[in-house]
């Protein structure tokens, strides 16, 4: 299962769309408001191209921190109304807490509005602009990990995620490996 965390464009989603497309790989984009809000077309686009888009809340809180359910729908339903608003549909309701900080409670109040919780069980650090790791460094984290039934957590603001995405799924087709949609999971 590939998932990619977007806080904000960095002009690399249209390759990663790109090579998704030509891979046929359906993915998942957990979103917060901002990259809602000045990529709309890009979201139109993965929705169109028939990825998931999840909720990765408006703000990217420390959402472990807020433990009045009002406050926690607040966030989650202010990105759905957005999203709404943008795409014309209501968005599917998958929720990653934004740098998967939770509490027990956070779990609670997501299933009492809907959702299902999204982790990951395979990351690396590729969120750092200042620091992107080379293309071996991602391929030496990423490869020897990757195991049947992964949820996969790249970040779609990384320029090296774009340039090794091709041969990254190459090397997992080659390797045996098949993609599903998040909703699989459930």
């Amino acid at each position: 299962y590939l998932t990619f965390d977007a806080g904000y464009e960095n002009g690399c989603t249209t390759k990663i769309l790109d090579v998704l497309k030509e891979h046929q790989v359906p993915a998942a984009f957990f979103l917060v408001g901002n990259y809602i809000e000045q990529n709309a077309d890009l979201v139109r686009r993965m929705v169109n191209e028939g990825h998931i888009v999840g909720n990765h809340t408006m703000h990217h809180y420390d959402m472990s921190k807020i433990s009045d359910q009002e406050a926690f729908q607040k966030e989650l339903s202010a990105l759905e109304e957005l999203y709404e608003d943008t795409i014309g549909s209501p968005m599917e309701k998958y929720y990653r807490p934004p740098q998967g900080t939770y509490s027990e409670t956070n779990l609670q109040m997501a299933k009492a509005l809907g959702y299902k919780t999204v982790f990951w069980s395979l990351a690396y650090v590729d969120w750092n602009n200042d620091s992107q790791p080379t293309k071996e460094q991602a391929f030496s984290k990423l490869l020897p990990r990757t195991h049947d039934g992964a949820v996969v957590l790249l970040h779609s603001t990384s320029k090296t995620n774009s340039e090794i995405l091709d041969e990254l799924l190459t090397k997992w087709e080659a390797a045996g490996y098949r993609f599903a949609a998040i909703d699989k999971l459930f």
